[in-house]
């Protein structure tokens, strides 16, 4: 969803700014890395807000390590997402598309 887009590009922006943090980790929820996106989000032009290309940019140029941690599924632009980290860990029942 476009929320859960804004809120990794706000927490990937905020871990490279602080030298405290070394690493950052990206996790799905309910067993889920990502089912892909809600092509319902992006029905209209008002609401398309933030891109995921950018998104996958701002992990690629991270000087922190980023590492996705996948489990059950990794759909679409989850999966993009996931090959744009640094590192990916998953488990052995994952299902990616």
């Amino acid at each position: 969803s476009l929320t859960v887009l804004q809120a990794l590009e706000d927490g990937l922006k905020r871990a490279d700014a602080d030298p405290s943090v070394k690493a950052v980790m990206i996790c799905g929820e309910n067993g889920k890395f990502s089912a892909g996106a809600d092509i319902r989000g992006f029905a209209s032009p008002k609401k398309r807000g933030i891109a995921l290309a950018p998104i996958i940019s701002l992990i690629e140029r991270s000087e922190k390590p980023v590492v996705a941690a996948i489990e059950g599924i990794a759909l679409g632009g989850g999966l993009e997402v996931a090959l744009g980290c640094h590192y990916r860990v998953a488990h052995v029942k994952v299902t990616l598309g």
